[in-house]
């Protein structure tokens, strides 16, 4: 067996997309294209508020090998929640990336009537793909990885050929890629679900969610082995133990508050109700609050919120 850090976890994850040659390797396999270059542009984890859990978003500029065997450069927008489904948020950040990195710009100098040199910044967009690695699992689907990319026909549903190479077509288009972790299975066969292996879930060390163990496995896919490595690093790196703590610190304070703001709410609604029951048999305000030692101020909130 092999033990690896979780990279469910961000700090795991982030430390594992440090790695060049595994950043390629893994958007290689997610993409299921050959991935020449790529550079890093962003790495961020945002937590909104104590509700909602942390979204680790990842922006990479890179050179793929398309299937024609053309060169293309493309912007990947990888976003990791593990708890909930972000929608509007995943939107919010797929607009920055429309209005903003995802544009490759050329200084064309020229020329005007006059003979003075004119500088003019040209700005070509460059094709997106979007990449989600959920935590969770969403309904009524059950396949692990799911590829939604375009496909242009005309009015008959016949495929039209040279759309995607055509710049309109591809800068007002994107590509998305879902991952859905609880969905991963063993004994797969695609190249794409075994590297998907390093996520899944059932593999987790008894007692210890921060490691999970694989098995010595021949005939993996190349580069496979480049990726365990790398997490086989992690496990051993302290710094990212650290940190692996303090996640499993927020997401158990993140529970105990929503449960905590859980029963308040219910007591609140309780009292609501007693409020409105007392009210309906003829007691004043000043006496509900008499009767049942609730402040009278918060009787009055009560009565205006159930009237």
């Amino acid at each position: 067996m092999i033990q690896i850090a979780n990279p469910i976890y961000d700090s795991v994850f982030k430390y594992m997309m440090q790695n060049n040659k595994v950043c390629k390797i893994l958007l290689s396999a997610l993409l299921d294209r050959d991935i020449i270059e790529v550079k890093v542009l962003n790495n961020e984890i945002i937590r909104a508020d104590l509700r909602k859990f942390a979204v680790l978003r990842l922006d990479f500029l890179a050179k793929i090998k398309n299937p024609d065997a053309s060169i293309e450069t493309v912007s990947i927008e990888l976003q990791k929640a593990e708890k909930s489904t972000e929608i509007v948020r995943f939107r919010n950040y797929l607009a920055k990336l429309y209005d903003t990195q995802a544009n490759d710009t050329e200084i064309i100098i020229s020329k005007n009537r006059k003979g003075e040199t004119i500088r003019t910044e040209k700005k070509t967009p460059y094709h997106i793909i979007a990449i989600y690695i959920l935590g969770h699992a969403l309904d009524g689907i059950d396949e692990p990885v799911i590829y939604n990319y375009s496909h242009p026909v005309d009015v008959l549903g016949n495929p039209i050929k040279n759309a995607q190479s055509n710049l309109f077509f591809n800068s007002l288009t994107h590509d998305t890629v879902i991952v859905q972790i609880p969905r991963l299975r063993k004994n797969v066969k695609s190249r794409v679900e075994e590297f998907l292996e390093i996520f899944d879930q059932s593999r987790t060390m008894p007692g210890n969610t921060h490691y999970l163990l694989l098995d010595n496995e021949e005939n993996k896919p190349a580069g496979y082995e480049t990726v365990v490595r790398q997490l086989a690093g992690a496990a051993a790196d302290k710094e990212t133990k650290k940190v692996m703590d303090i996640e499993d610190e927020y997401a158990a304070d993140i529970e105990d508050r929503i449960e905590l703001e859980d029963i308040v709410q219910e007591q609140k609604e309780q009292l609501m109700n007693l409020v409105q029951t007392l009210l309906s048999m003829g007691l004043s305000e000043k006496e509900i609050a008499e009767r049942t030692h609730i402040p009278l101020e918060k009787v009055k909130a009560y009565k205006k919120n159930v009237g």
